[in-house]
């Protein structure tokens, strides 16, 4: 009975990731939806059955589809079919979400690498020079559009701008770690109210107020500040370029402890959820705000700021 309601549950996963990479690849006005909807199924499959029979199943998919969709589903299904099958493996063993997206980030940051090499070395072509390229050309473009019409442009903005795209391709090593860690961010958001409806079990990140980073962050980025401070003669040497693809991710994870922080206060303060919603959204647009949710979040990673952090007695 086991067996046979395997296979059936197989049979309707395969069917159902087909579907959506046929959707995916010739629908592109359901594409930006059906392709985070794709790693569910592997996911959910994995999870009830185990390891084993979820990578059949995946082999079956993509055999499959590949059949149907030729070689341009490859790239999806190293992306979010074995990704779905990865975190899906995770959480068959029981581990958590913060266990899990990491598991997840390495598979997708893993695919996303294999990806890079195969259009380099076999394609000839470099995903992150195009990028550059791209962004020039934008601006030579908009730039000759505003001469044009005679508009004044921003010298300082365009040069800022064009500095910005000279370095994507020395960036090219953070870009992918921050991608494959976002796409496995969004994949858990989307399955989670997914996976709890159809297995009865809590899946979800805890509340944000209880993120904390572990301290080696924390480490590492007073090593980064203190490799700054001291200062590297070589933009082009290969420190200058680990700082420049570390330092990004280790702020942005400052930036994560700082949020923390500021959903902790308001919630043991008792003040409305709006106030560091509104805070963080500000920080988007205004580098100051930015850079004070930053250092609230190394204070924080380096001092527990949040066992400082009482509730007022009078509000009981």
């Amino acid at each position: 009975m086991n067996q046979s309601r395997r296979i059936t549950e197989g049979a309707v996963v395969v069917a159902l990731f087909t579907i959506l990479m046929v959707m995916t690849l010739y629908i592109p006005v359901v594409a930006l939806l059906t392709i985070w909807l794709l790693p569910l199924p592997m996911m959910v499959y994995t999870i009830r059955h185990g390891m084993k029979p979820g990578a059949l199943v995946l082999v079956v998919a993509t055999l499959i589809t590949f059949l149907l969709a030729t070689a341009l589903a490859l790239p999806i299904i190293l992306l979010f079919g074995i990704g779905g099958f990865v975190m899906g493996v995770s959480y068959s063993k029981g581990r958590g979400a913060f266990q899990t997206l990491f598991t997840g980030s390495v598979s997708y940051v893993l695919a996303i690498f294999v990806l890079f090499v195969f259009s380099n070395v076999v394609m000839g072509i470099h995903p992150f020079e195009a990028i550059r390229t791209g962004m020039i050309e934008s601006m030579n473009s908009a730039e000759q559009l505003m001469q044009n019409f005679g508009a004044e442009t921003d010298e300082e903005a365009i040069t800022a701008y064009r500095e910005l795209a000279n370095m994507i391709p020395q960036m090219s090593a953070m870009l992918m770690i921050f991608t494959g860690v976002m796409y496995a961010f969004i994949t858990q958001i989307i399955a989670h109210p997914i996976l709890r409806r159809l297995l009865n079990k809590p899946f979800g990140f805890p509340p944000l107020r209880e993120w904390s980073l572990p301290t080696f962050f924390y480490l590492d980025y007073l090593l980064g500040i203190i490799v700054s401070l001291v200062g590297v003669s070589d933009p082009g040497s290969a420190l200058s370029i680990f700082m420049m693809n570390v330092t990004p991710l280790l702020e942005i994870a400052m930036i994560v402890q700082g949020a923390a922080v500021m959903f902790y206060f308001a919630h043991v303060k008792k003040i409305s959820k709006a106030l560091p919603i509104i805070i963080l959204f500000s920080a988007l647009v205004i580098p100051i705000i930015t850079f004070f949710v930053r250092i609230l979040g190394i204070i924080d990673l380096g001092f527990d700021l949040r066992s400082r952090i009482k509730p007022d007695s009078n509000r009981g």
